[in-house]
């Protein structure tokens, strides 16, 4: 039997992470579900009237569709990213738990910095509009490093199974995402729609494939622990 490796000093109640897990998946599906209800019918009370062709009147709410996709993005990459992280994770504590609440707070909130672009897009407030939607989204990002980094030393939160060089691999791709998302904010004050651009381009990195775990020898998960995570 393994003895396990010791880890860290965690900081109030040490627990498992399906409490954890469950809590911060149903923010990502309130926030991915409340996307649409921004969207008004033609014809509804709060929605466009007056219109003599439904389809040209839905057209004109091209800003809206463009918000929701872009957030559906946003937020949709980095539950990717805390899905995946299941298998990098093994225990919370206070602290984790609260920067967790930070970076949820960052994911609930990124709607409106995006929509806040999306309308000022192609007017004198864009630039503004840029540096709020670059800064909203790097938030995100800042938040998600400091889990991060709170969990890797001494492995306090993490898996103390995992192999040092892919924790390493780990830290590198998300910093230099994190820091790209970072300095894009900067670039989207001069060149406001390159900067959107950078912060996007940074954020389609976390639909890719990210790399397998890879464990000490002798100390890989079992197939039923895989298919529990």
């Amino acid at each position: 039997m393994r003895t396990p490796r010791p880890h860290a000093k965690t900081h109030g109640a040490e627990r498992g992470l399906t409490r954890f897990e469950g809590f911060s998946d149903a923010v990502f599906a309130i926030a991915l579900t409340l996307l649409i209800v921004e969207i008004k019918v033609p014809g509804s009370p709060q929605g466009p009237q007056g219109y003599t062709d439904l389809v040209h009147a839905m057209a004109e709410q091209w800003r809206e569709h463009l918000a929701l996709v872009l957030c559906y993005i946003v937020i949709g990459a980095y539950w990717l990213q805390h899905h995946y992280s299941g298998r990098i994770y093994a225990r919370s504590d206070h602290w984790f738990g609260a920067i967790n609440l930070l970076f949820l707070l960052a994911i609930v909130v990124v709607p409106y910095p995006i929509r806040i672009w999306v309308f000022d897009l192609g007017t004198a407030f864009e630039p503004v509009a840029s540096v709020v939607f670059t800064t909203g989204v790097a938030l995100i990002a800042c938040a998600w490093m400091a889990k991060w980094f709170y969990g890797v030393v001494g492995r306090r939160t993490m898996d103390e199974r995992l192999a040092a060089d892919f924790i390493q691999q780990m830290t590198r791709r998300y910093g230099l995402a994190a820091s790209t998302q970072i300095v894009a904010v900067p670039i989207s004050a001069f060149s406001p729609r390159i900067g959107v651009a950078v912060t996007l381009l940074a954020v389609a990195f976390f639909f890719l494939p990210q790399p397998r775990p890879r464990y000490h020898p002798g100390e890989e998960p079992s197939l039923r622990d895989v298919s529990d995570g």
